[in-house]
């Protein structure tokens, strides 16, 4: 018998958490029972080549992340004052929403869908699983929908829903979330997922199992090999909290000269510019020669492996935070955000400390304290390799996944 034939969708423009999520899922999903499929955007298409992973892939730009086109006629109108009072008034601000869902289902959500229910027809795909937040997902459920395909949304962010995607939720066959939290959001917005889990991200553990190469990385980032390295990593945007972690380090290095941060990726596709002007911060704070940008790697575990401390402290709440437990893995202590799921994620004062958002003196005395401390740094990162293996192991996201498929596609 022919295994179910799956086809994963995510159209993120550049390789962020979301993406490292699936491809960690793909490398693992055992063949022997389905056949998986992957659908990209052209840019994350080309780089998951160098994965190797054994299956077919195909690219679609949806242009995700970046604006609707609006003709002459259509910015006038949006940015008229008749349309200022529209969206204030309380009857005809209705009126403009249900105009901007028209405008985005015949402008990009049909064409997608289009595109995707064609590729479930010549792949003869049995369940489409989407990758993304609700509004992300939205031709995927379409097209698999018009297909009389199941599908099933991993949700990853916290991001607002309106009333169509409040009626599309019933289409899928299942709802999954990577926290509690993400999952008490979907459920304030009134999503109607037939069925609702919860499924953290996950990690391939052996990734961090390999050698420790602290004065390969120091050498290369020009740092003496006694250099104590906080890494921060994920794509450079401003809800990271970047700034707030610099104005902390400023407060540190004057008394730890020996401190440097190391910032691991990207910039993100709205926000380019970002690294000049996180530089310049530096270059203002005093610590210029401390911060250093790696720009994005394919290398973030022996990184991760060869630092000292790991901060995670955006300013927005995350629905997940998935290099928390990466540094876990690692067996670094990570100092994390009190808000969203990160709290989910660390125990405080067992696996890491939690400090409040934007507040850098908060940040910078939770890093005093492990520098102070190191033996109590090192058994929090301990605890938190132990607790990374039980909770958060790619074997058990897999299982708990190909439970939830089976019982959709009645195989089980």
């Amino acid at each position: 018998m022919t295994p179910p034939r799956i086809l994963f969708i995510d159209f993120a423009p550049t390789a962020g958490g979301s993406i490292q999520s699936l491809r960690h899922i793909l490398a693992h999903l055992p063949r022997q029972r389905y056949q998986p499929l992957a659908l990209l955007s052209p840019t994350v298409a080309q780089d998951f080549s160098q994965y190797g992973l054994d299956l077919p892939i195909f690219s679609y730009d949806a242009h995700q992340g970046a604006a609707l086109p609006a003709g002459s006629g259509t910015a006038h109108i949006q940015a008229s004052s008749m349309a200022a009072r529209m969206r204030k008034h309380r009857r005809w601000a209705s009126v403009w929403r249900a105009g901007s869902i028209a405008r985005r289902l015949v402008g990009r959500t049909w064409p997608t869908a289009r595109f995707i229910a064609h590729l479930i027809a010549v792949q003869d795909i049995d369940l489409v699983h989407l990758n993304d937040a609700l509004p992300l997902a939205e031709p995927g459920i379409l097209a698999a929908w018009r297909q009389h395909r199941p599908s099933v949304v991993l949700v990853r962010s916290f991001t607002p829903i309106d009333r169509f995607h409040t009626w599309i939720s019933r289409l899928p066959a299942a709802g999954i979330a990577t926290s509690h939290p993400l999952l008490e959001n979907q459920r304030r917005q009134k999503t109607r997922f037939k069925r609702v889990y919860t499924i953290a991200n996950a990690i391939d553990l052996s990734e961090y199992q390999g050698a420790v190469d602290r004065r390969g990385v120091r050498r290369e980032f020009g740092l003496s090999p006694d250099a104590i390295l906080v890494i921060v990593v994920g794509r450079l945007m401003r809800r990271k909290g970047l700034d707030i972690f610099l104005q902390a380090l400023a407060q540190v290095v004057p008394q730890q000269p020996q401190l440097h941060g190391l910032l691991v990726g990207g910039e993100e596709i709205n926000e380019i510019g970002l690294q000049n002007q996180l530089q310049q911060l530096a270059q203002n704070l005093g610590i210029g020669d401390h911060v250093h940008f790696s720009g994005p790697r394919n290398d973030v575990p022996r990184l991760l492996l060869a630092s000292d401390i790991a901060s995670f402290v955006p300013s927005e709440p995350e629905p997940f935070g998935r290099v928390i437990i990466e540094a876990m893995a690692a067996g670094l202590p990570v100092i994390g955000a009190r808000h969203g799921a990160i709290p989910d994620i660390i125990r405080e004062g067992e696996t890491g400390l939690l400090v409040p958002a934007a507040d850098p003196s908060a940040l910078a005395a939770a890093l005093q304290q492990l520098l102070a401390q190191p033996a109590m740094a090192g058994a929090l990162g301990q605890a938190g390799r132990a607790r990374a293996a039980t909770h958060y192991s790619i074997e058990q996201q897999i299982r708990q996944l190909t439970t939830l498929y089976d019982q959709i596609l009645g195989t089980s």
